[in-house]
């Protein structure tokens, strides 16, 4: 089957305010509406909005228009994705959340993520647009513009045909997803999970968290973790300020070195491998004053565990196995029901704690809970075995205990 981007459809690219306040009003008319953002990247601490694409209408055949912020303030399409009274459609929605909370500080209010919900109807995790496309539609997409120049003004045709194709499928793979999810009853789901996640990404990171995200900062001492936290707080928030890259103020590598070194002058600070020396003449009286403080702050990476839990990766690499198996079973991606953080603190509460007050985890709650999050507590308790069953899809059987009545 050709693929759009080799035929004749008329493209239209809004760039006046009048034609753009007549798409949201039909969008808001529709009630819903698929969305996809192209932008850069490369040079900018929050990515340069370059092109916005959406499409409203019958999933079969939707009106599609393309606006091209560089004429015209896509604010009001912002607005609809803040609007609990509009859906809004989008695959693999977390980068476009964000570029929107950094642009106009837009929070999802009710985005529909297809990614995360292909991934609870039996699709494969993670899938991307164009394979998901090809299994519902059948349609086999072009990527001849998926690294293209999406700033240059005129865009390319085929560009534009590119940029249509990215919301033309989304209201249709939709609606054979949520009568998917219908038919097995995960639509509150995927609803809370992809409310979720609108939430989360469209905040920004924290500055006082920023430390975390510093390649090799795990192998630092305490003293040194806690001058790190300091400087990687104040190089996120001059990064912002300046719209470029955390890197290009310091780099990793730069800022564990000073960590480590603790300069006590600029002239100290100067000698750093990879310091700037404009750096170092603007902001070496503020960095210092940093550095002082974190020296008396000391930070440790994770609560010192007892020697009860020197068997908590065996148990750890257990439970994930008693998820993987009841997700299978379920066609749900695992990692929407418990990440590898979520196991472990669950095995060293229960290794440290004898059954107290339960962990405040999503595992053991609400549809996590009944999928696979009893059965873990089960077994925790003795209460199930598990064996292995090469005749099994997945190489093991879990079986019920009997009861010991002596």
């Amino acid at each position: 089957m050709p693929t759009y981007e080799q035929s004749n459809e008329k493209v239209e690219l809004i760039a006046d305010t009048d034609r753009l306040a007549w798409v949201v009003e039909s969008i808001r008319s529709s009630s819903s509406f698929g969305l996809d953002l192209e932008f850069i990247t490369e040079g900018y601490y929050s990515p340069k909005l370059a092109l916005v694409q959406v499409a409203w209408g019958h999933p079969k055949s939707p009106t599609i228009v393309i606006i091209d912020p560089f004429e015209v303030d896509i604010g009001p399409i912002a607005d609809l994705v803040a609007d609990p009274q509009i859906e809004t459609i989008i695959h693999a929605a977390q980068a476009d959340l964000q570029v929107l909370a950094d642009t106009y500080e837009t929070v999802g209010q009710n985005v529909i993520d297809t990614q995360i919900a292909a991934a609870f109807a039996g699709y494969q995790d993670q899938i991307g647009y164009a394979s998901l496309v090809e299994k519902i539609h059948g349609t086999k997409l072009s990527k001849a513009s998926q690294f293209s120049d999406w700033e240059q003004r005129p865009l390319a045709t085929r560009q534009l045909h590119y940029a249509q194709n990215d919301v033309r499928y989304l209201s249709g793979c939709w609606a054979v997803i949520k009568k998917r999810l219908q038919q097995t009853n995960r639509l509150s789901f995927v609803a809370s999970e992809c409310e979720h996640y609108a939430q989360v990404w469209s905040q920004r990171p924290a500055p006082e968290e920023m430390y975390l995200k510093v390649e090799k900062m795990k192998s630092l001492r305490p003293k040194e973790l806690g001058v790190l936290k300091y400087l990687a707080d104040w190089r996120e928030r001059r990064a912002r300020t300046l719209n470029v890259p955390r890197t290009r103020v310091i780099s990793d590598r730069t800022l564990i070195e000073i960590a480590r070194a603790m300069p006590d002058t600029p002239s100290d600070l100067e000698v750093i491998r990879g310091m700037s020396k404009s750096v170092v003449t603007k902001f070496s009286e503020e960095l210092l004053r940093l550095i002082d403080i974190g020296k008396e702050q000391p930070l440790r990476l994770t609560e010192q565990y007892s020697s009860k839990t020197q068997h908590a990766p065996a148990l750890s690499s257990i439970v994930s196995a008693i998820i993987g198996v009841e997700c299978k079973k379920a066609g749900i991606a695992a990692r929407f029901v418990a990440t590898r953080k979520d196991i472990d603190k669950l095995i060293h509460w229960y290794l440290l704690n004898d059954y107290a007050e339960e962990p405040d985890l999503k595992l053991l709650q609400g549809w996590r809970r009944e999928l696979v999050g009893e059965l873990v507590l089960d077994w925790l308790r003795g209460r199930i075995s598990i064996s292995a069953n090469p005749e099994s899809s997945s190489g093991i059987t879990l079986d019920i205990k009997e009861p010991d009545v002596s």
